[in-house]
């Protein structure tokens, strides 16, 4: 039976999507068998992250009844299964919940854990989403415009049901330029079960136009996003030799000996 598991955020341009894909990679690589759905049917960007914008077939040839579900699902060299929207303005259609529902029960015998990316702000396309999840992560970066509209997208969910298993904080730099992380989760009332680093291989992961845990399994971003896998699965990360030694060359640089 599949775990769905809704990736939300308040506004825009936070790291949802990117959350969505690189979580999935993660789980992924701990052997767990995982689909990423585009639920965006408005702004569908997961086939841009991916460098995939048009493939033959779309969630919406599934709500049109054209295609089965998981004739729209493909394959990513990380192991990650995708399932897209399209990008075409002409293909769009309010989603419906009674169809979202029907593609969620296509997919109850179809993986390990089908994760939703679904539209930013408090929209229709949100809500259809949201009731079809068994737990909601919500992302946002640390700034209070971020976080005000983050929480108006947790009392949304709650008023559905949703259950909100925690807050993904992107983008974070550790300076006071930024909210600290105590008073976000103050705010938001909800724990923070992620810390995403600024990481320039973020960038550069969108740029080759794929995850950063598929381009750069070693970089403070991914390594983050592993963490937060395990977490999820209720197991321990070990860091790898490699990171390890990531963090050994960071600390000779510090100290002006490489």
């Amino acid at each position: 039976m599949a775990r769905f598991l809704v990736i939300a955020s308040g506004k825009g341009g936070v790291g949802k999507t990117t959350t969505a894909l690189n979580l999935g990679t993660a789980l992924s690589n701990f052997g767990r068998e995982v689909i990423v759905l585009d639920a965006n049917m408005s702004t569908a960007n997961i086939g841009l992250h991916l460098g995939a914008p048009n493939v033959p077939v779309t969630l919406n040839d599934v709500f049109e009844g054209k295609k089965n579900i998981k004739e729209a699902a493909f394959l990513h060299p990380s192991g990650l299964k995708i399932i897209l929207s399209s990008i075409a303005l002409e293909k769009y259609k309010e989603s419906h919940s009674d169809m979202l529902k029907k593609v969620m029960e296509e997919l109850k015998d179809a993986s390990e854990v089908v994760i939703i990316d679904t539209a930013a702000g408090l929209g229709k396309e949100v809500k259809c989403a949201l009731s079809c999840a068994d737990e909601v992560i919500i992302v946002t970066t640390p700034d209070l415009p971020s976080v005000t509209d983050t929480l108006k997208t947790i009392k949304i969910a709650e008023k559905q049901g949703s259950k909100i298993i925690g807050v993904v904080v992107n983008r974070v730099n550790n300076d006071n330029l930024e909210m600290t992380l105590k008073n976000v989760e103050t705010i938001l009332e909800k724990p923070i079960i992620g810390i995403i680093p600024q990481d320039l291989s973020v960038r550069k992961s969108l740029y080759l136009k794929n995850p950063v845990n598929y381009t750069h399994p070693h970089s403070k971003a991914a390594v983050a996003y592993k963490k937060l896998a395990a977490k999820l699965i209720g197991e321990k990360y070990v860091e790898s030799v490699e990171e390890k030694e990531s963090i050994h060359k960071y600390l000779l640089r510090r100290l002006g000996l490489l």
